[in-house]
């Protein structure tokens, strides 16, 4: 079973200049986030707010209403071009910076407790983004062997650029939602309440981040909270964010730009391979939403949330208010150490 004991995330967070009572706790992560959403939504949401305005007009949202209205701006957003698409993504680092800066400067909490240590990064990253892509491909896998999807070869005409871009945008999106809500949500409530409360809470909100999303189902929403559920206790077992910030990327990376998939009911993009989904077989495949609102996502999220809960797992040693701890230092240190290596 999980072995929280010993966990050098939760023992920094611990050491914390404030630790606000859960319910100010959920209170304070609802206004960072709309503060964060504002930011990103600022640069490109304005822009494309008055575009969908301007094209859609006063007159028939008076007489449409705003149904018609929604259905419109799905179907305007789902024909943006792809460096819209890209640009959106590269724009969630404002999201990690800010959280980052909300974390170290109120809370007063330190690198370390955001699981945010140099020492195993580049390991632990390259383990996560493994994890990530055998964990979609048996996802996409099982959909085709229950018939509810199946490939439609290469695409010749793939834009290997934009492959690589949104490689490496996924790479930034990923991070930002894991430091988001595993790395300073989910921690920050378990200084206040049980551990397991604390990563309920959050995949939780992240699944009401998804709420708006095209295509969004009950079961997407479950699907989602369970995704949520696994990417916390991985992140509690390794004791470290990189992993699951790389899992995450590979997640969405190969989902939509590998197999071509709608990611999340997101706009479909350049992606290597196809894949069409059968009529009539939604439960299987998650029809508009994609495959994370299918039943093949949940048996493999179910199956991975397993292993990492049960699997034999190595004792950590033991630590002490003497432990070095890893982040900027205090300002009673006179050297700048910043990361422990």
């Amino acid at each position: 079973m999980l072995d929280t004991r010993n966990n050098i995330m939760l023992f920094e967070a611990r050491k914390a200049k404030h630790k606000p009572n859960i319910i100010l706790q959920v209170l304070i992560f609802a206004a960072v986030i709309f503060v964060t959403q504002m930011a990103v939504g600022m640069l490109i949401g304005i822009p494309l707010g008055l575009a969908v305005a301007d094209s859609y007009g006063f007159e028939r949202f008076a007489s449409e209403g705003f149904e018609s209205f929604m259905s419109y701006v799905y179907d305007y957003i789902n024909n943006l071009p792809e460096w819209f698409t890209v640009l959106s993504l590269f724009e969630t680092a404002i999201m990690t910076l800010l959280v980052i800066v909300y974390c170290h400067g109120i809370e007063g909490r330190s690198y370390a407790s955001m699981g945010l240590r140099r020492k195993g990064m580049a390991k632990n990253y390259g383990f996560g983004y493994l994890i990530g892509i055998v964990m979609i491909t048996a996802a996409v896998a099982l959909t085709v062997l229950l018939g509810g999807a199946k490939f439609t070869g290469l695409n010749s005409s793939v834009s290997v650029f934009y492959i690589v871009l949104f490689f490496l945008g996924y790479l930034v999106q990923g991070m930002s939602e894991e430091v988001c809500f595993r790395g300073y949500f989910m921690v920050s409530c378990a200084n206040r309440v049980h551990v397991g409360i604390a990563v309920f809470l959050s995949s939780l909100a992240f699944s009401a981040m998804h709420l708006a999303n095209a295509g969004i189902s009950l079961f997407a929403f479950i699907n989602l909270t369970l995704f949520g559920v696994f990417m916390a206790v991985y992140v509690l077992r390794t004791d470290d964010l990189w992993g699951a910030c790389a899992i995450h990327s590979a997640w969405n990376f190969f989902q939509g730009n590998i197999f071509g998939i709608s990611v999340s009911g997101g706009a479909m993009s350049s992606s290597v391979f196809g894949t069409a989904f059968a009529d009539g077989h939604e439960l299987i495949s998650g029809g508009a939403f994609g495959i994370e609102g299918g039943i093949c996502t949940t048996i493999v999220l179910v199956i991975a949330t397993a292993l990492v809960l049960f699997l034999p797992q190595k004792p950590r040693p033991a630590l002490s208010e003497e432990t070095p701890k890893e982040g900027p230092p205090s300002r009673r240190e006179p050297l700048p150490v910043y990361i422990q290596k």
